[in-house]
This record gives structure tokens, C-alpha cells and sequence, in this order.
């Protein structure tokens, strides 16, 4: 058939971006290319359970793999998989979308190598490098949870090529048992002369020149070739190997001897199944972000594997006769399940926390956490103490109020209204009474519960910023609510094009119910907005008759000038739902926040309660009751800050600017006006908060993230994941807050270095 659409619309790329064959650069310039090209096309990796790196003692030194699990615990068969990339190109990363892709679709733990290359390590280096992974793994896998009764090999190009060569290693040297091998256009004769061979010498694609390049640099000697472990299909008996799959592509000058070596397989009695994809060529196999017919055979892949893997099934005689059938465990179609845990979001946070738990060493610009330097056990009980104190004193409670206090179920609206109420007077100036405060599980919980209440219909639409925060775009898709996004400017968000998009979604028979909105120093862009601002967009919602929902977790913490008024405390009509949290202003581990929602409801029959009272309703069908201990400690730094927290946070705040200031002129330092035009890229400059954005001209996606953790240990947060539309690919976000200002100096250097890295290869 002719070159698939898909592969034709790679084609056309290559050809209008000037491509060129790899074997036109140094070895290291196609090492940085081919990774490049291949991360392209992957698409986002998946998510697993598990990933884990090692090293384990290889035949010239450490050998590093790196073990994906599809679930954290029990025991798993395991395929070992051989990236591609002509014994001279790749890395364990070259592979890793197609490893998490199979370790989830098979149900299989993967566990890559990462062999030695050549030509700075000629045949059999590399062999022997793949042949004793999988031993080690056979002698020593049980301890980590693989099986090592079940276990597979395979690999693509020349990884299927190492896997062949394993299987006869394996069977001709003592073992270790090999249950299948996964063979994915291999490699199998270094003089293959076919028509397949003389047929595909398309420039824009692996080519006959490619692949003697690839031998020239892997042989020292031609005559090393016709050994079989570097050459299979020469290997004078094929009987006795494990059951294979061999996939091929149309195009592909490896085509005509990989198919060879399924029909050698076949004629020596191994179950042998071998698949020819049509219309594609070689590396389809990792081009599944952007291929059909790469995800197809994925999931071929997977079902050979999952079949040879099988746990053998119990024989009925052995079962005694009293003893129950079993059942089969329940498996839940992911289709079945609500669209929220499908959304990409979920998964891009996942795998935030994922890389940053694989590499605890890499300094992090990702997390937007308090720095730990403040925390203190013994505050927790003091401030216990000093609400407990408060009780007895202030409340009379006799010693078993306090108790029931403490360990019972609590108020629903919460234990600490009036605390908080008082507080917010003194900090922020916003006025209101107790009642209209409702104590909750951190702020996320007044997000969700905020939403349900006020969006009725699937016609009411929630209005946010882009970029904005994960959490509140999160808890929309959790509730179905739609949401709209309207684009912020470098200093926020602009009044009147909040009004356009109000007036466009009510032109499309929607209602525009609320707006949510960070104004200080919002995450993740540290923009704030100006006095002005404010007070046009309590105009605007009026006007459109919007709510406002003020999530102002950052504002204590400006780098100058004095603090902006809360819209909270400008809010004359009722405008504003105002979310708190003690998360950043006293420690998150109480999760401890509350909504300030002071809006009259009026019911079918003229009775008139607060908002708040109906937001206590929904949460009762939630959390009941936010934790009473966690609300005691918050309680009592309340009460020990004398309801003025801004002035308890003083040391923090001056930690927060001092931090930002840094970063700030160390970004200078090792990006000065010359060099960041010459890059490419830039930055803002909040005014204060934890965050910072930096503009790069390379996409930061999470592949560049796991470069930068892996390769000069820094790590950030790709904007990307917090535009609901999927942009922002280079945009990248830098957080202040967690580490010391030392710290933030080498990280800023690892950083100057990674940036500058994947500046150099980046696409025009």
C-alpha cells in the first residue's frame, strides 16, 4: 500500500525543516538529534505506579536500568527491553514511552537497560551487557517483586536485535529460561543484501546507508559479523528459543530479514508470529504520540506479552471439593469511569510527583510548598495548648467539653469561625460576621464545595484565567462544570476582556456564573493585579452579574511595596466568595481553610439564610466536619499570633522576598540581557508570591522535566499543565519557596545549564 497519511505528514516535516540523515553529524550530535526526534513523536508518556533506577553490576561496571511497575506492590512477570538506535544511539530514556505504554497495557513490570554504545564499545559489548541484566534479573529479581519464572526480552532495531542475541546466549550458555522474546524490526544479518535492503532509501527516513552505518560503527571487525549474536539469523539452529513476535514495517530496510528470521523461528519449531505493519517504516513502534499504527502494534505487543506471561492457571484437581471456585478479580473499563479521571491534568500531576520522588537529589523550582525550615513539632502542641487553654478560660468548657471538643465529630461550618472572622478583620480588613465563615479541608474543599453550590445547570459556566490553577480547572471537571478561559496579560487579568467573555457565553444561552481568580501573585504566573483593576472588575460583576471567587493564598508575601487591598475588603455589593487557606501562613499539613461567603440566599418561601449555610449543607456530604484537632492547632496560633497572622508571618515574609529577590538576580547573573536575546528567552518580574515564568524556545514538556532531573539535576514545573487549552509549551514555571537561598543559587546554575543545553538543540 502506499506511505500511511500519517507517516507522509512526518515526511513532509522532515523535508520542509531541512532534515538530514543522522549519519551526517559527529556520534553525539545524532545522539542529541535522535532522542530529540524520538521524544517528538512518543507522545506524553503514561503514567505507572512505579518507576525505580538502579544499578546493577554489569560486565564492565555498574549498568544502570530502570524498572517500571504497573502497580506498587506484589509480584510481576518482567520483560527486560533493549532500546533501539544502532548499538551507537539512545539512552534508557530513548525508551521509556514505550516501556510505561507496555508495563500497563501487558500488566508486566519493564525494566530497561542501558547497555554500552558503540563505537567507544564495539561488539559484544553490548550483548553482554543485555545478556547479563537478564541474568541478574533471573538470580536477584525476586527481591524487588519480579518473577523470575516469567520473564520476556524484547526490544526494537537493534534492541530486538540484542534481545535475539540474548535468547541464544541464554539457551546455548545455561539459562537464565527466557518464557518470549518481543522482536520489533531487528536487526538479525550485517550483510543482508534484499530487496527490502535496496528498496527503502528514502533520505527522509532510516535508509540502507543508515543502517551499514550503524554496523560500521558497532563491528571492529566486518568478520564480527557473522557471529550470531551479532548476526541471528546466521546462527546454525534456531530450535529450542523462546516463542517470538516479530513485527516489521512495509518500509523498512530491515523488513525482508526480520521477516526471515520469523520464518527461520518457525522452521525449527518455536511459535513463532510474525506481523507486517503496512504503509509504515522503521521506528514506527516509538511514534505512537503520533502514529496509529505505533499505538496498534503497542497493543499487540502487550497482548503477546500478557498471553506469554500468564500466570499458569491452577489445575482443577488439585482444588479440594469443599474448597470455593474462584472468580475471576474484577477488571473496570477505564471508558466506564467518570471523564475526570481520564483528563490529561490528572496525569501531568502525577507525573510531576513521580520524577520528583525519582530523583530526591535534583534540586526543585517545582513544588509550591512552604519552606520547612520554619516547621516546628513543638508549636503544634503549644499552639494545642493554647487553644485548649482558650476553651476553659475564654469559652468556661469544663474538662470533658474540651474533650468532646477535640475527639467528637464536630460543627459542620466549623469549631474556629469566630477566630478566623477576627483575624481576617485585623489582616485583611475584611469584615464579617462568624457565621458567614465556613471552616474547611483546606481551601480545595471550598473550591469544590463554592462550585457545586453555585454552578445548578449544566448552562452554568465557571469563567479562569489562562494560565490558571490546576485546582480549581481540576475540581470543575470533577463536578462537570464548563469552563471558560480568559487570557491573562503580564499584569493579570484586564476587566474588560473578563466582560467579553461574560457577554460571549451569554450569547451562547449559557450563564456566566463566577469567576475565579488569584490576585496576588497568582499561581502559576506571579501576576498580580492593580488597585484599579480591582476595582473595574467589581464593576464588571456587577455589571454581568458575576460572582467572584478570591483564592488569595499568597498575599502576606510581597517583594514591595504595601500590600494590595483583598477584593474581599473592597467588595461593597456582595460580589466576592473569599478563599483562604493557613497552608502558606501557618503549615499545610493541618489542611486547614475556609470560604467567607456572606451572600444572602433567599428561599422558595421568602426565608433568607447565607450562602454559607448552604455551602455547610454540601460539605456535610463530604467531609462532615473538618478535622477539630487540626482546627484546635490553627486555632490556637490564632489566638498565640493575637488575630493578626501578617505580623506572626513577618520572619516568613522576609524569608519569601529574600528568596524571589534571588532568584531573580541570579537569573540575571547567568542569563545578562545579551545572552537571553541571544537564547531566546525571558522572564517576569512579581512583584512577590512564590512563582516566577520563564519564555524558552524549546517545548517544556515532561520529557525536557526529566531531562533536566536526570542530566543536571534541577527540576520546574511545565506551564503547559496549567492552560486548560493545552499551550503554554514554552512556558515554564519556577517556584521560590522550598529551598534556601543558597540552594537557589546552584539550582539557578543547573538550570543556566539545561536551558542553555536544550536552547542548542532545540527546533527553529
Amino acid at each position: 500500500m502506499p506511505l500511511d497519511p500519517q507517516v507522509q505528514a512526518i515526511r513532509a516535516a522532515r523535508e520542509a525543516g531541512g532534515h538530514r540523515q543522522l549519519y551526517n553529524y559527529t556520534v553525539e550530535e545524532a545522539r542529541a538529534q535522535d532522542l530529540a526526534a524520538i521524544l517528538a513523536t512518543a507522545g506524553t508518556p503514561e503514567p505507572v505506579a512505579l518507576v525505580e533506577d538502579r544499578s546493577i553490576p554489569g560486565p564492565d561496571g555498574d549498568l544502570p536500568i530502570r524498572i517500571y511497575r504497573p502497580r506498587p506492590a506484589g509480584t510481576l512477570p518482567v520483560l527486560v527491553y533493549f532500546f533501539g538506535g544502532g548499538w551507537t544511539l539512545g539512552t534508557i530514556d530513548t525508551s521509556d514511552a514505550i516501556c510505561r505504554s507496555l508495563a500497563n497495557a501487558a500488566g508486566c513490570a519493564v525494566v530497561a537497560v542501558g547497555y554500552r554504545l558503540a563505537p567507544e564499545h564495539k561488539f559484544p559489548a553490548a550483548v553482554d551487557d543485555c545478556h547479563a541484566a537478564v541474568d541478574w534479573i533471573a538470580r536477584h529479581g525476586a527481591a524487588l517483586g519480579l518473577d523470575p519464572d516469567r520473564l520476556a526480552v524484547g526490544g526494537d532495531s537493534a534492541g530486538g536485535n540484542l534481545a535475539a542475541g540474548v535468547t541464544l546466549r541464554a539457551r546455548d550458555g545455561g539459562g537464565p529460561e527466557i518464557a518470549a522474546q518481543l522482536l520489533v524490526y531487528p536487526n538479525t544479518d550485517y550483510r543482508s543484501d534484499t530487496p527490502s535492503r535496496r528498496e527503502n532509501n528514502d533520505p527522509y527516513f532510516f535508509n540502507a546507508r543508515s543502517a551499514q552505518w550503524y554496523w560500521d560503527n558497532y563491528l571492529a571487525d566486518p568478520e564480527h559479523g557473522s557471529d550470531p549474536l551479532a548476526s541471528p539469523l546466521r546462527a546454525a539452529d534456531h530450535g529450542g528459543l523462546p516463542p517470538a513476535l516479530v513485527i516489521t514495517a512495509e518500509y523498512d530496510p530491515l523488513r525482508d530479514e526480520g521477516e526471515a528470521y520469523a520464518r527461520k523461528l518457525a522452521a525449527a519449531g518455536v511459535a513463532a508470529e510474525l506481523t507486517r505493519y503496512p504503509g509504515v517504516v522503521h521506528g514506527f513502534f516509538a511514534m505512537g504520540g503520533v502514529l496509529d499504527a505505533g499505538r496498534q502494534a503497542l497493543a499487540q505487543a502487550a497482548g503477546f506479552l500478557r498471553d506469554a506471561l500468564a500466570a499458569p492457571e491452577p489445575a482443577a484437581s488439585v482444588l479440594a471439593a469443599s474448597e470455593p471456585a474462584a472468580h475471576a478479580p474484577a477488571v473496570l473499563d477505564l471508558a466506564e469511569l467518570h471523564g475526570s479521571v481520564s483528563d490529561p491534568l490528572l496525569d501531568a500531576m502525577n507525573f510531576l510527583n513521580e520524577v520528583t520522588g525519582r530523583f530526591p537529589d535534583a534540586l526543585s523550582f517545582a513544588p509550591g510548598r512552604p519552606y520547612e525550615g520554619f516547621f516546628d513539632v513543638q508549636q503544634v502542641t503549644h499552639w494545642l495548648t493554647v487553644y485548649t487553654d482558650h476553651l476553659r478560660k475564654e469559652r468556661g468548657y469544663t474538662g470533658r467539653q474540651v474533650d468532646t471538643e477535640l475527639f467528637q465529630y464536630g460543627r459542620t461550618s466549623g469549631l474556629i469561625q469566630d477566630l478566623v472572622a477576627r483575624t481576617i478583620a485585623n489582616d485583611e480588613s475584611i469584615v464579617v460576621p462568624p457565621e458567614s465563615v465556613v471552616v474547611t479541608v483546606g481551601c480545595q474543599e471550598g473550591m469544590l464545595i463554592a462550585l457545586r453550590a453555585l454552578c445548578a445547570t449544566p448552562a452554568d459556566v465557571l469563567l479562569v484565567s489562562s494560565p490558571c490553577y490546576v485546582g480549581v480547572t481540576g475540581a470543575a471537571s470533577l463536578l462537570g462544570i464548563p469552563v471558560v478561559t480568559v487570557p491573562e496579560g503580564p499584569h493579570g487579568l484586564d476587566p474588560a476582556a473578563v466582560a467579553e467573555a461574560a457577554r460571549r457565553v451569554r450569547s451562547e444561552g449559557r450563564r456566566p456564573r463566577a469567576l475565579y481568580l488569584v490576585p496576588d501573585f497568582a499561581n502559576p504566573s506571579g501576576t498580580s493585579l492593580s488597585h484599579g483593576a480591582r476595582r473595574d472588575l467589581l464593576d464588571v460583576a456587577e455589571a454581568e452579574d458575576l460572582l467572584l471567587l478570591e483564592d488569595n493564598p499568597y498575599g502576606f508575601f510581597s517583594r514591595e511595596g504595601e500590600p494590595a487591598a483583598t477584593l474581599k475588603s473592597m467588595d461593597t455589593g456582595r460580589r466576592v466568595v473569599y478563599l483562604g487557606s493557613f497552608a502558606k501562613t501557618a503549615f499545610p499539613g493541618a489542611r486547614v481553610g475556609y470560604v467567607v461567603a456572606d451572600q444572602e440566599v433567599r428561599g422558595a418561601d421568602g426565608r433568607r439564610t447565607l450562602l454559607a449555610d448552604e455551602l455547610s449543607k454540601i460539605k456535610s456530604m463530604t467531609t462532615v466536619n473538618t478535622p477539630t484537632l487540626s482546627q484546635a492547632v490553627i486555632g490556637g496560633l490564632l489566638i498565640d499570633s493575637g488575630f493578626r497572622l501578617r505580623e506572626a508571618n513577618a520572619g516568613a515574609i522576609a524569608f519569601y522576598r529574600a528568596n524571589l529577590e534571588t532568584l531573580l538576580a541570579e537569573l540575571e547573573r547567568h542569563f545578562p540581557a545579551a545572552r537571553r536575546a541571544e537564547l531566546g528567552i525571558g522572564w517576569n518580574r512579581p512583584a512577590g508570591g512564590y512563582f516566577l515564568t520563564m519564555t524558552v524556545p524549546f517545548t517544556a514538556d515532561q520529557r525536557a522535566l526529566e531531562r533536566s532531573a536526570r542530566e543536571f539535576g534541577v527540576l520546574w514545573t511545565p506551564m503547559s499543565s496549567f492552560y486548560p487549552d493545552g499551550s503554554g509549551t514554552r512556558l515554564l514555571r519556577l517556584s521560590c519557596s522550598y529551598l534556601s537561598t543558597s540552594e537557589i543559587e546552584e539550582g539557578v546554575r543547573r538550570l543556566a545549564s539545561f536551558v542553555a543545553s536544550a536552547c542548542a538543540t532545540a527546533a527553529p
